[in-house]
């Protein structure tokens, strides 16, 4: 555990050595202070600038706005929400921002159950491993962060981490789920959950679908355009883990913006909700 400052300090310093570089540069040179698989051609690809692993200085579980997060995670994230001064390839790859965060905690949380079932007592286990709740909290701070850099072209990474900092997690959390999937909010409640699940679920089959092992979508796919049914869901392999996956983040959603327990059915396909609802609710708990 790294404390706050001390990772304040070195990106403040890092931005003071480097005055001429945009948000979205200094935050990607900073990815080589994460961890090697953070500077892969992928993340080439996906934000468009090309950055060589350095050491892992930022490869730290960081306590930011009361939440223990993957520091790491949260810099490589953000790497891929912030937008690119001018028209240029990030502005093309900015549906991918999802994949190298939530989206693509939870898939890659599936692949590597689904490949591995041995080595997991269930998917459960699998997500709680690779979409761990210090993953999820960098996730949602990688979002918020850039929105507030998105939103002010002149704002430093450092100033929106103290402005970050300086709320409780539980407010960021709302935020998120209120701006990133327009979720609604009555008092404690969530009012549209199964909206918000759909559009979760939605994402992570995408971040399947594009994913490099081929084989294991191949043997799937079939199963994702069979309705989810109230009996027997191995029938349906995937869809099944999808919104498993789904309800893991949601859970950690609530719990963190402290929402009232939900009770909803989920859209039968999350990208034809005018087929309607399945027969059965599912219900994301509460224990605080």
């Amino acid at each position: 555990m790294t404390d706050f400052t001390t990772v304040l300090q070195f990106i403040s310093d890092f931005e003071q050595s480097h005055p001429d570089a945009s948000t979205y540069e200094i935050t990607n040179r900073l990815r080589g202070y994460t961890k090697p698989s953070y500077t892969t051609k992928v993340w080439t690809v996906v934000t468009g600038f090309e950055q060589a692993f350095i050491e892992g200085k930022l490869n730290q579980d960081v306590i930011l706005a009361g939440a223990t997060i993957d520091f790491g995670h949260f810099i490589a994230s953000l790497s891929d929400q912030i937008n690119q001064p001018g028209l240029q390839w990030s502005d093309l790859t900015r549906w991918t921002g999802d994949h190298t965060s939530w989206a693509g905690d939870i898939g890659s949380s599936i692949e590597t159950y689904r490949a591995t079932p041995e080595k997991f007592k269930g998917l459960g286990d699998a997500l709680d491993r690779f979409a761990s709740e210090s993953d999820y909290a960098a996730d949602v701070a990688a979002w918020v962060v850039g929105a507030m850099l998105n939103g002010n072209s002149k704002m430093l990474l450092s100033e929106a981490m103290q402005k970050y900092h300086a709320q409780p997690y539980s407010e960021h959390v709302r935020t998120f789920i209120q701006r990133r999937f327009n979720g609604i909010l009555d008092g404690q409640r969530i009012t549209n959950p199964a909206k918000i699940e759909a559009e979760i679920r939605s994402a992570t089959f995408a971040y399947l679908e594009l994913s490099q092992n081929a084989s294991f979508l191949k043997k799937l796919m079939k199963s994702f355009t069979q309705k989810l049914r109230s009996t027997n869901l191995e029938r349906d392999l995937l869809s099944a883990d999808l919104l498993q996956g789904s309800l893991h983040f949601m859970a950690h959603l609530i719990r963190n913006a402290d929402l009232a327990p939900l009770k909803f059915k989920p859209y039968q396909q999350p990208q034809a909700p005018w087929l309607g609802v399945v027969n059965y609710e599912v219900t994301i708990d509460n224990p605080k």
